[in-house]
């Protein structure tokens, strides 16, 4: 074996090397949701974003200890916050289409909703988080 055919060899070895440790160092699944991730308020969105929900699945929003929320709109309809579950022991704001309510299933499409969220100690200054996710059924 020559010199030069040995110093290809082991360039060709040592790069395959390299790209199977950063195969394997690489994350495989997706990092998750850069917007809640980073949001110091929000835990969870329900259901998360660009995820596939059923017509009758809760709406809303988990967030952090000493922040409070409501759900502005699913789909474009304003959700009243009477019709909302508001479980401040849980830091969640919640809705659940039903019977009478202003919506009685999500529409079968991708429908984007929006909570207004803000910290119990400042509730003057309030933010909002946008979403989108697909509704099957």
């Amino acid at each position: 074996m020559t010199r030069r055919r040995a110093l290809v060899i082991s360039v060709l070895m040592g790069l395959g090397v390299g790209i199977l440790l950063l195969a394997a160092i690489l994350p495989s699944e997706d990092a998750g949701d850069v917007a809640v991730d980073t949001n110091p308020a929000v835990s969870e969105l329900l259901p998360p974003r660009g995820d596939t929900a059923l017509p009758q699945a809760n709406v809303g929003a988990i967030l952090a200890a000493g922040w409070a929320g409501e759900i502005l709109h699913i789909g474009g309809t304003p959700i009243p916050l009477d019709q909302q579950r508001v479980e401040p022991a849980l830091n969640s704001v919640v809705f659940r289409p039903d019977e009478g309510l202003a919506l009685e299933r999500l529409p079968s499409q991708e429908v984007c909703a929006t909570v207004r969220y803000w910290s119990v100690r400042n509730p003057d200054r309030t933010s909002t988080i946008d979403w989108c996710f697909r509704v099957d059924g």
